[in-house]
């Protein structure tokens, strides 16, 4: 079988593939995706996969799930964090808190079901994907290593060619698709003078027996180097740990990756560990090529949590809602509610959803307005630097105006020279949100979907292009974002401003006022009291109002204008939870009302 030069998947160490043109000599059987690695990433990949009914196949060298946490970390200790108690039972709400869980359907499969500890332990982790896999009936083909992989052209695929897979068998398989979940497990390669007697974190004795009485140099100060040097402190003379760069603790740089987990490298190693790929996560050389897992950080490093398990599930899924409508024509999924839900609907998800939160930056909500502002489609974790390709990639219209939703840290925030607890860090007052250092959501307003250029050569360190209008709501220091009057009233302000309409709920009164003394009904009357939905209004619900100074006493005429409201069959809408409804007094009180 002749083979053209090997070019290799992404720069040196730890090259793990190899793509070249391949002349088939014979036609394997065809599966649409293939999946190499059944770790986290492959996993929550291959769970997506069957639960939409495709064709697929994951393989694994190892004869289980998680063979990286058989070894690592050495010391067998998580920091990723197992929070079981949030004193709250919303489910998506407390994934912000569960950083070892993969996506599923089943709430059995939850790491708090594995471990009680707040750092586990690395065996609950094997055991919990095995679980993971095992019940879900992932196809899994383990003890299959894949050797090598080549193209196949073919101008009738999905792509344009063949995956051909070739594993240590000689097997061969093919697919439309490849999806590389194998993470990164390559150790640094050091070079100096000596160095070849110095003992990589991947195979140093971890029985600090083995150094009593010795002076130690650890040369790194990321969290294996921490990491081994609390193992040891108890039993040596000295410790010495040296660097190239001071420490940087995740509690002030508000990255992940820094001291408080596993590093896999030190120095600069987005060049070497990780591979150039797209914000869609789709390999800039190979079309159909796609990386996951820890191996997709290079679109977040040191920004966003899309090299572990809390960031990557979320970005997994963003992938699959990507293949499901390029292969599929299976729209993003979205929700579509009346204009007057909106408000409601983004306090909603920016209190509670995980994936926005741990993906700030990266993954943000869109809202795609339609004609006359009448409605909207909700759209939930986007690639936002995609944006400019949304209608491409989702098979959703955005010709009326959106909105996009997205998390964000002040500009100066934080950062490893700095005093994280300086004076007036904390910002309170609403007008003053814009200056918000901790994480908040900021709401961006575009009345036309930005171009490829205008997200290309957006200003330095805006993650999207200036927007037509932009709002940040004020930073909270339990991050609960529902003050009525901080947090949803300038929310709600905003919003009517952008769309030139009112988005309070109203009582039956309220809309009957408004029908005799305004040419434009505010959306919940058209949508609620015109099409007669809601609370019938009563005598005794009037009379309260009355008693309250809520509505004036229209009698005798308002005895004949309720009856005239029960003839026509009008009904009261029901007022929202956070707007129970405004003055009937005037047009201009109710202007007033949340």
């Amino acid at each position: 079988m002749g083979l053209s030069a090997a070019a290799p998947l992404w720069g040196p160490p730890g090259l793990l593939l190899a793509i070249a043109l391949h002349p088939a000599l014979s036609v394997p059987p065809r599966r649409d995706y293939c999946v190499l690695g059944a770790g986290p990433a492959g996993l929550q990949m291959a769970y997506f996969l069957q639960r939409a009914g495709r064709d697929y196949a994951v393989f694994e060298r190892a004869p289980r799930p998680g063979s990286f946490f058989t070894r690592y970390p050495r010391h067998r200790k998580l920091i990723s964090i197992n929070k079981r108690y949030t004193g709250k039972a919303n489910a998506e709400f407390n994934l912000r808190h569960d950083w070892n869980s993969l996506l599923s359907h089943d709430p059995r499969l939850l790491f708090r079901h594995y471990s009680r500890a707040y750092f586990p332990d690395a065996r609950d982790m094997v055991r919990y994907l095995g679980d993971f896999a095992d019940t879900l009936g992932l196809r899994v083909q383990y003890n299959t290593t894949i050797a090598h992989v080549t193209l196949d052209k073919d101008r009738q695929a999905w792509n344009g060619h063949y995956f051909i897979l070739t594993d240590q068998k000689g097997q061969v398989h093919q697919c439309s698709v490849l999806l590389v979940a194998t993470g990164l497990s390559v150790p640094n390669q050091v070079d100096f003078p000596g160095s070849e007697y110095a003992e990589g974190y991947e195979s140093v004795s971890v029985d600090p027996e083995d150094f009593v009485g010795q002076n130690v140099l650890i040369l790194g100060r990321g969290n294996s180097a921490f990491e081994t040097a609390e193992n040891i402190l108890g039993v040596t003379n000295f410790i010495h740990m040296l660097s190239r760069s001071r420490v940087r603790l995740s509690w002030a740089t508000h990255y992940v990756g820094d001291l408080r987990s596993l590093r896999l490298n030190s120095g600069n190693a987005f060049g070497k560990k990780y591979p150039l790929i797209r914000a869609s996560y789709e390999s800039k050389g190979s079309r159909g090529l796609f990386i996951l897992g820890t191996a997709s950080h290079s679109v977040d490093y040191r920004k966003s949590a899309g090299g572990f398990i809390h960031g990557f599930r979320y970005t997994v899924r963003a992938v699959h809602r990507l293949l499901e409508h390029r292969h599929h024509s299976v729209t993003w999924p979205a929700t579509k509610l009346p204009i007057t839900q909106l408000t409601s609907s983004i306090v909603r998800r920016v209190n509670e959803a995980s994936g926005l939160y741990q993906m700030f930056g990266v993954l943000a909500d869109v809202i795609l307005l339609k004609e006359n502002s009448t409605a909207f489609e909700y759209l939930e974790e986007f690639p936002i630097q995609m944006l400019a390709q949304l209608e491409t990639l989702t098979g959703r219209k955005a010709k009326h105006g959106l909105f996009v939703i997205n998390m964000e840290y002040g500009r100066n925030f934080s950062g490893p020279d700095k005093d994280v607890f300086f004076d007036d860090r904390s910002v309170g007052h609403t007008e003053d949100a814009w200056q918000s250092n901790f994480l908040h959501p900021v709401i961006y307003y575009y009345r036309y979907l930005p171009t490829e250029q205008e997200v290309r050569f957006r200003p330095a360190h805006w993650p999207l292009p200036r927007p037509t209008a932009i709002h940040h709501i004020v930073e909270d220091f339990l991050t609960d974002w529902t003050a009525p009057i901080g947090h949803i009233l300038p929310l709600r302000r905003f919003l009517e401003n952008c769309l030139d309409t009112d988005l309070r709920s109203f009582y039956a009164e309220s809309c009957f006022l408004f029908t005799l003394t305004c040419q434009k009904l505010p959306p919940f009357c058209q949508q609620g009291y015109l099409r007669m939905q809601g609370l019938v209004s009563t005598e005794s619900l009037r009379q309260h109002r009355v008693e309250s100074r809520l509505l004036r006493d229209y009698a005798p005429t308002g005895r004949r204008l309720e009856d005239s409201s029960q003839q026509l069959g009008d009904q009261e809408p029901l007022g929202s939870p956070l707007a129970p409804g405004p003055l009937a007094q005037s047009v201009d009180s109710n202007k007033e009302e949340l």
